[in-house]
């Protein structure tokens, strides 16, 4: 699974991420920042899924609830496609 943002994003160093289409903002903990910065670079979810708890020191099912919810909200605010 390949993730694309549907829209120009820009984060912030505090982690406040802006929808330049509908100028809305949102705002990501370390976590969805790590995970959003790797899919800005075109990490794949296995790849991220392995840089998460590499990372975060946790272990697979933490990491993949983490992921799996993050990217969960993506989709529910419109915000990437498959």
């Amino acid at each position: 699974m390949e993730l694309q943002f549907k829209s120009e994003l820009t984060i912030s160093e505090s982690g406040f991420l802006f929808d330049h289409a509908t100028g809305l903002t949102y705002t990501l903990n370390s976590t969805g920042q790590f995970i959003f910065r790797n899919i800005q670079d075109k990490q794949n979810a296995r790849s991220i899924l392995s840089l998460v708890m590499n990372e975060f020191e946790v272990n697979e099912d933490t990491a993949h609830k983490d992921l799996d919810d993050f990217i969960r909200q993506l989709k529910e605010f419109n915000l990437v496609g498959e």
